[in-house]
Order: structure tokens, then sequence, then C-alpha cells
């Protein structure tokens, strides 16, 4: 092996690592972002279920009247 064959590899080595670092990073920053996201999509989700438990009995008696009317 000549000098040169050695600086290659350490090379190939360094880009490896520092692909592995770059990938890393973004892997960490977009879970930040994704943990971020969990408190607020949690408040949505417990707005929806609120209008759900509001709206769907709401309607279904409203369907109900409107069946008993009809008949």
């Amino acid at each position: 092996m000549s000098l040169t064959d050695t600086n290659q590899l350490a090379t190939r080595d360094d880009y490896t690592a520092t692909l592995g670092r770059q990938a890393r990073t973004i892997v960490v920053h977009h879970g930040e972002k994704i943990l971020a996201e969990i408190p607020s999509t949690l408040r949505r989700l417990k707005t929806m279920m609120l209008v759900l438990t509001i709206s769907i009995p709401v309607f279904l008696v409203a369907l109900l009247v409107l069946v008993w009317r009809l008949t």
C-alpha cells in the first residue's frame, strides 16, 4: 500500500464519519421538531373530542325529532 492509498482510506473514513454525524444531526433536529408539536396536537385532539361529544348527540336527537315529525 502506498502513502496515497492510506490517505484515501482515511479520507473515506472521515467522509463516512462526517456523513454519519450529519445524518444524526438531521434526525435529532427533526425529532425535536416532532416532539415540540405533540402538545399542540394533543390540544387539537382534545378540542376535536369535545366538539364530537357535543355535536354527535345533538345531531342524533335532531334526526330523531325529524323522523318523529315526518311519521
